[in-house]
């Protein structure tokens, strides 16, 4: 089955869902390219370092940013397919000759284009920063497919992560599901949950449950290309929708004894 990836260019947060999943899976499915958006899209770099820095704490945020240098300089030493540690995302898909490409929005008509020339069985957004729209939606004759880390339709939109420790759960989410026109809603093709370790950091639970999502998604993807899937109904008046924490909801997070690092 010939797959293809929305993403962003987070090496911090999103590498481990494609170290995980190409080093497993490269030789099942045919990942036949992978393109990636600025992180958190067109997110202004301003607001989105000073969030940031508001959820990480100064020493945070100085610790986020050092491993960020650090990526960006080994990410652009040659590695093969098998090494011990890929330090970006261009640099895993090189050593595994997986065409990347940085875009701007997927919707924008020339990489639309490009996909339906590509000609993918399927369209798989994994952390995609933008909200995916027709015609990309339905470009892809098996669909398009989305995986969130929170147990849809609760905890709808971004930093899912983050709401489920605030909110004092027990084990966080993940659902893979179809896009649809709205963010969040289309059937979901799978649902599981991971238990959150006692004092577990927000940066370590994410990490943890993006490189579970790459298994989740083998899974997934081997129902679909069998025609196997049963889909799973969401009830949408139950569901909930969060944005990114306001510095208040950050000190309570923080109060309630929860650390981001």
């Amino acid at each position: 089955m010939r797959i293809e990836f929305l993403t962003q260019d987070d090496p911090l947060y999103v590498l481990p869902f494609f170290d995980e999943f190409v080093r497993r899976y490269a030789s099942e499915f045919d990942i036949i390219h992978v393109a990636s958006s600025a992180t958190m899209g067109k997110r202004p770099r301003g607001q989105m370092i000073k969030e940031l820095t508001q959820l990480y704490g100064i020493t945070g945020i100085a610790r986020l940013l050092t491993r960020l240098a650090i990526a960006k300089v080994f990410g652009k030493l040659p590695k093969k397919a098998g090494a011990s540690r890929f330090s970006t995302l261009a640099q895993l898909c090189r050593a595994y000759g997986i065409p990347h490409l940085h875009i701007g929005t997927p919707n924008a008509p020339e990489f639309v284009e490009s996909v339906r020339q590509r000609a993918p069985d399927l369209l798989i957004s994994v952390a995609c920063p933008y909200i995916v729209k027709e015609p990309l939606l339905t470009i892809a004759p098996k669909g398009a497919i989305n995986i969130h880390h929170a147990p849809l339709p609760r905890y709808k939109g971004m930093m899912p992560t983050f709401w489920q420790m605030f909110h004092g759960e027990k084990a966080v989410g993940l659902t893979i599901h179809y896009m649809v026109a709205k963010i969040d809603e289309g059937d979901a093709l799978f649902q599981d949950e991971q238990m959150i370790d006692p004092g577990e950091t927000l940066d370590r639970l994410i990490q943890r449950s993006k490189r579970h999502g790459a298994h989740c998604m083998a899974h997934v993807l081997r129902q679909i290309e069998s025609n196997s899937s049963v889909l799973i109904s969401l009830n949408i008046s139950q569901g909930s929708y969060f944005t990114f924490p306001t510095s208040q909801e950050i000190e309570k997070f923080r109060k309630r004894g929860f650390r981001a690092i």
